[in-house]
């Protein structure tokens, strides 16, 4: 829980336990001379562990946290565990998660920026509990620091808010843990978090649902999202590109200039409540979160064995950011195999439900596009493709 993390610091050893303070005292055999003088222990903060600036941070928390507001969390900041009731949902089941923001934190960390990664964060895990036709219920992050600023756990932290508000979930808890000596850099940090959604257990989506003659609806992405910023950070190293350089083109379009770290700090896409529009709203057979692997690890999760996805490469036109990534070297079969490419989440329904499809992802806020269709899979791959992305 949020209170508890200046109760609940990890440390180097990796104890589960509570350790507010670790003294080390001498033993009279060992140090005669010395048998009565506690005064020279080992403290908590002199390890590298503060825990003034832990309560510090919980303090800016209480005043800044708004999803912890639910009327049916029972006990959320204050307690051992997070307790919330269950809405009454006939064979219900529980859809859970794990994720986190990767190495776009370290982004974060050299531009300066704190308050975005936690969005990332929250986005990751509900876009996949939504995936499988659950509506995200709560969420838990999980902060480590090099070193606690209370300033930025907090700013860090409410970017998590932030997600849990446009994933319409309850942030139910969560612990921050200061680990000296743990990074090679005192303002690292990385976040990670977990994600329980709920669905009646006939509503959920998955491959066993598609047919051949369904459709592939994308989701545009709002850029690079959470993954495959290892192979940006070494193109950029290798390519002397720096995160204050500007991004080429940004000062004709909307907006305004930007930075290549500004755009590639741009936060994931939270597809959950368009997803649980279009749940109601269509037949939806399956879905597929475009993260990590690209499209053929991806798409190919939402396919039974005998079927394939044949997506348009023309279909869609892609943020700039990606054009950009393949210019600076970035080979075709990588960007498809690595990065989403324009394409957030991909969902497989009836031909029939295009028309009301679109329109409900549209009035969501969301742009969306057919991108392919559901063929037999015979002796080819899962996922193939036709027409090119440039």
């Amino acid at each position: 829980m949020h209170e508890d993390r200046p109760h609940k610091h990890s440390h180097e050893h990796g104890e589960g336990h509570v350790h507010s303070h670790q003294h080390v005292h001498s033993h009279a055999h060992a140090h005669p001379h010395r048998h009565d003088d506690h005064t020279a222990g080992l403290t908590y903060s002199e390890s590298g562990v503060d825990v003034a600036a832990g309560n510090e941070a919980v303090r800016l928390l209480k005043e800044r946290l708004k999803s912890t507001k639910n009327p049916l969390v029972l006990e959320g900041i204050g307690g051992f565990g997070g307790i919330m009731r269950m809405p009454p949902i006939k064979d219900a089941v529980l859809v859970a998660g794990a994720d986190g923001a990767g190495t776009k934190t370290m982004i974060a960390r050299e531009m300066g920026v704190w308050h975005t990664v936690g969005i990332d964060a929250v986005a990751m895990n509900v876009n996949d509990v939504s995936a499988c036709g659950a509506v995200p219920f709560f969420f838990l992050d999980y902060l480590v620091v090099a070193k606690l600023i209370p300033e930025r756990v907090a700013a860090i932290v409410s970017g998590v808010d932030e997600g849990c508000l446009r994933a319409e979930c309850v942030l139910l808890g969560g612990e921050t843990g200061e680990h000296p000596g743990h990074f090679s850099h005192p303002d690292d940090f990385d976040l990670a978090g977990f994600a329980v959604g709920l669905a009646a257990r006939h509503e959920l989506w998955g491959p066993g649902k598609v047919q051949a003659g369904d459709v592939v609806l994308g989701l545009a992405s709002t850029g690079v999202h959470s993954n495959g910023f290892s192979l940006v950070r070494k193109l950029l190293a290798e390519r002397g590109i720096g995160l204050d350089d500007r991004f080429p083109g940004s000062e004709s379009r909307e907006g305004g200039a930007q930075s290549i770290g500004d755009v590639l700090l741009t936060p994931t896409a939270v597809y959950s409540p368009v997803l649980h529009d279009l749940g109601h709203a269509c037949d939806v057979h399956a879905a597929a979160h475009v993260t990590g692997g690209g499209f053929p690890d991806n798409v190919s999760r939402a396919l039974p064995d005998g079927l394939a996805a044949e997506l348009d490469l023309s279909a869609w036109q892609p943020p700039p950011v990606f054009a950009w990534l393949r210019e600076a070297g970035v080979a075709d079969d990588d960007m498809l195999a690595t990065f989403n490419c324009g394409v957030g989440m991909a969902v497989v329904l009836p031909a029939g439900e295009l028309p009301v499809a679109l329109d409900t992802i549209s009035r969501g806020g969301h742009t969306a596009w057919q991108i392919g269709e559901v063929v037999t899979r015979g002796d080819g791959a899962a996922v193939r493709y036709r027409g090119s992305l440039w």
